[in-house]
């Protein structure tokens, strides 16, 4: 019985935790805060200070050698001109296959 009661109020915590993120004007922990989720139209919303956010945890994720400063990352995504999915064109600024120095 217990179990169940636990069960019951554990989602119904998670079904709220977005909820009241978002009242409180925070952005919720999940798919808005990785930039592998984001579409070019999503990027380009984002204030500079997430864009380098965004950009240092792909790097963090995604790259071993993490040489390129996020700030890097951020100015290549922004002024490289392509139109494809945004953790495509990340991949190709880090390995330095994008037209953008």
């Amino acid at each position: 019985m217990i179990g169940r009661w636990f069960g019951i109020v554990l989602a119904a915590a998670c079904g709220l935790l977005p909820v009241v993120t978002a009242a409180r004007g925070q952005t919720p922990v999940g798919l808005e805060a990785s930039l592998i989720y984001l579409d070019s139209d999503e990027w380009a919303k984002q204030s500079p200070a997430r864009k380098i956010a965004l950009a240092a945890d792909f790097m963090r994720i995604f790259c071993a050698d993490q040489t390129m400063p996020p700030a890097t990352l951020a100015d290549c995504l922004d002024h490289d001109g392509a139109n494809g999915p945004l953790l495509e064109r990340a991949i190709a600024c880090v390995s330095g296959a994008s037209d953008v120095k």
